[in-house]
């Protein structure tokens, strides 16, 4: 597991629009990261969620790491775009 860095959290935001385009409720969110729904939800009701918290560390990983491996990209902001979730092109 890699060292989150504080410019790669994931926003609330950015867990629901994951879950959007993978068709999961919290629950699917949950199951995918190996979570409990309230986390997940708890997650996605803060408004910051850069901590040096382990455990809320740990979880925001087990989240990127299970939509990511469901096919999500993550955008992260940079000069040059805000923070964005796409589907990652599948190979033919």
């Amino acid at each position: 597991m890699t060292e989150l860095d504080e410019d790669e959290i994931l926003t609330p935001a950015m867990i629901r629009a994951a879950r959007g385009l993978l068709g999961l409720d919290q629950a699917g969110a949950a199951e995918l990261a190996g979570l409990s729904q309230r986390t997940i939800s708890k997650l996605e009701a803060e408004n910051d969620l850069f901590s040096k918290d382990l455990r809320r560390r740990n979880a925001l990983q087990a989240i990127r790491s299970g939509f990511e491996k469901a096919g999500i990209e993550f955008i992260f902001p940079s000069e040059e775009s805000g923070q964005g979730v796409r589907m990652r092109r599948t190979s033919k």
